[in-house]
């Protein structure tokens, strides 16, 4: 009997793991997508938990948070699609501007015709790499709107059933053996405060560096020339603050070149100079991970190593994934033991 029970676990897990492999096999190419929603869900229930202090009433507070989600990814996604080509245009344009004027420059000189021919080469492949990029974009666009559809819906499902399915999950805990219980309860209470860690640690960490991407084009507008526009730049940068390495270089390099190339050299190498260590460098070393210490009662280190390995593995995901596992290792390790040792 004993032979025949182990048989028919063995059996149920095996078919267990098929499922899971197989369910795995057709969500992978959204998983990103549906990671991502399951994180905005349950920050969406923690706003809700806040909005609904102040309306007193479920449905208002849901009905807000649910319009609030689609409008703000419907205006997003139409102006992406209204402005993608003549965004696209004017960066062509741009290059075409940048080449005659560093050609120019080159025939001052009485340099070589086959270098100055070299150069023109050089921005013909950049012109040419944009174009593709406008065709890359918009083959790829029905893909990503199925991803946009998919993270919508899966995050708005997810938040309206927080409550069943937080419940349905207790039920499961609350039949398992005492050790399973208090481990698998320990690790649901971690990721509880770590998701809302990480995300107070994204939403100040954009914060200081959208005001200081403020106060230093101010400073360099005000010893150079103004810099129009400023808190446009100081606004994009604080939202792609969420992506870490690479966030801040796709503003601040851009606006930094353009004013080298355009006879502003002083103040373009300001602009990458102070992009560089305030923008780039500083918040991934600094800013990050000594508030994402203090948010999230870890040590610096682990906070550094996550957001930084996290999306340099996963992708996107990574943003969530990387300090949530870094984390998890390190209280499972620690209090495995003192779990184990307490149900003996």
């Amino acid at each position: 009997m004993t032979q025949q029970n182990l048989r028919v676990k063995r059996e149920t897990l095996l078919v267990a793991l098929l499922l899971i492999l197989g369910s795995l096999i057709i969500i992978y190419p959204f998983l990103d997508a549906i990671i991502l929603a399951i994180a905005a869900s349950y920050l969406l229930g923690f706003v809700h938990i806040k909005l609904n202090k102040h309306f007193k009433n479920e449905l208002i507070s849901s009905t807000v948070i649910i319009t609030g989600l689609i409008g703000s990814i419907g205006a997003g996604l139409y102006l992406f699609i209204e402005n993608i080509h003549e965004i696209l245009g004017r960066f062509n344009m741009f290059i075409i501007s940048i080449e005659g004027q560093i050609v120019e420059i080159l025939q001052s000189l009485d340099l070589p015709e086959y270098f100055i021919a070299s150069v023109r080469e050089i921005f013909q492949q950049t012109s040419n790499y944009t174009s593709n990029l406008v065709l890359s974009i918009l083959t790829s666009l029905p893909s990503f709107l199925i991803q946009v559809a998919i993270f919508l819906v899966t995050s708005i499902y997810l938040y309206k059933d927080r409550t069943k399915i937080y419940g349905y999950l207790q039920k499961i805990i609350g039949d398992l053996p005492e050790t399973e219980r208090k481990i698998i309860q320990s690790l649901i209470d971690s990721t509880d405060q770590i998701f809302k860690g990480v995300f107070m640690t994204q939403i100040i960490v954009a914060t200081i560096m959208g005001i200081s991407a403020a106060a230093g084009l101010y400073v360099i507008g005000a010893l150079t020339t103004p810099i129009p526009m400023i808190p446009l730049w100081a606004v994009l940068i604080a939202v792609f603050a969420i992506l870490p390495i690479i966030a801040a270089f796709m503003i601040y390099a851009p606006l930094g070149a353009y004013y080298f190339i355009t006879a502003e050299p002083l103040k373009g190498s300001l602009i990458m100079i102070y992009g560089i260590i305030v923008l780039q460098i500083l918040p991934e070393i600094l800013f990050r991970p000594w508030v994402g210490s203090k948010r999230l009662d870890e040590h610096p280190l682990i906070i550094f190593i996550g957001f930084i390995a996290g999306p340099l593995v996963l992708g996107l995901k990574g943003i969530i994934l990387g300090p949530l596992m870094l984390i998890l290792t390190k209280e499972f390790i620690l209090n495995y033991t003192h779990l184990v040792s307490e149900s003996d």
